[in-house]
């Protein structure tokens, strides 16, 4: 019997020791607190030891004086004392308008460009400062704990958290034994030294984006005439509405200029390549009561 016994309690005391442990509710206060503590030291980590966050398809690695932004349409890597580098692949062009381009500055093979002393992250566009872009990268803020500010109820498994948050269900943020996220919703942490190469190769982004504007006029003008109609039709269609659109939709900043004019039943926008001379314009008018787009030239 004795053995039995042994051997009973044995079997008792390793199936409680093997049981794992149960999430308590925890006073969101307190959660938040250490959350916010957590996203500090994420925060500040990640710009010093260095890291990689994941979200989805899209990642960003930091590593002292460099930072890499990757995901579909945007590729960037940015360089303390260099500048940026981005994908010429990601700029939004079709084919024929890219390979256009790079004939144009003469650079057919090029794949990257590179825009020097300025520093780009998602968070904050550009930068003239690499250690303020480097901050913005960072996928977590210190202060990141403020969005789960509104949930109802929180339970904590060790170094687990789960939010339950109003419309969206449960949210999980898990850290380690230093206190630092590794993870937050749908994003991934990892930290340490990371290996960011500089492109090779790269050409001038002024002269990148002035290539690139001029070989896709058509397309652009394309683009935003139609929009244009499209957004009056669902309004009440007027040559006043067709002008006003057109006039807030064409960038003003643009390398190789876009300018509109106004006719009698619309608008006429029109620019020309820089490289070739050719002509393009696009007309937006009336006709039968709708406003219709147009090619006009070439």
């Amino acid at each position: 019997m004795r053995p039995a016994l042994i051997s009973g309690v044995t079997m008792l005391l390793t199936a409680v020791c093997a049981a794992p442990a149960v999430a308590a509710p925890v006073p969101l206060p307190e959660a938040l607190e250490s959350v916010t503590a957590a996203c500090a030291s994420t925060s500040s980590a990640l710009t010093s030891v260095g890291g990689r966050a994941v979200d989805g398809d899209s990642s960003v690695a930091v590593t002292g004086d460099r930072f890499a932004v990757s995901g579909p349409g945007t590729n960037r890597v940015a360089i303390a004392g260099e500048g940026t580098f981005g994908a010429v692949a990601d700029d939004g062009l079709r084919p024929k308008d890219r390979r256009a381009a790079l004939r144009y500055i003469k650079r057919p093979g090029a794949t990257w460009w590179l825009n020097p002393g300025a520093f780009w992250s998602p968070a904050a566009g550009w930068s003239a400062t690499f250690d303020d872009a480097a901050r913005a990268a960072v996928p977590l803020s210190a202060t990141c704990a403020q969005d789960l500010a509104a949930a109802d109820s929180v339970d904590r498994d060790g170094s687990r958290w789960v939010f339950t948050l109003p419309g969206e269900g449960p949210f999980v943020v898990v850290t380690d034994g230093q206190g630092r996220v590794t993870r937050f919703g749908a994003i991934a942490i990892t930290y340490g030294a990371q290996s960011i190469t500089a492109p090779a190769g790269a050409v001038s982004f002024a002269a990148w984006q002035k290539a690139s504007q001029a070989a896709s006029l058509n397309s652009t003008m394309k683009q935003i005439s139609r929009a244009v109609a499209a957004s009056v039709n669902a309004s009440g269609p007027n040559v006043a509405a067709i002008d006003a659109a057109t006039r807030a939709a064409v960038p003003t900043d643009r390398v190789v200029a876009l300018k509109v004019r106004q006719l009698r039943r619309g608008v006429l926008i029109y620019g020309r390549n820089p490289y070739t001379k050719t002509y393009h314009a696009w007309r937006i008018y009336l006709k039968s009561g709708e406003a219709v787009a147009r090619r006009v030239a070439p």
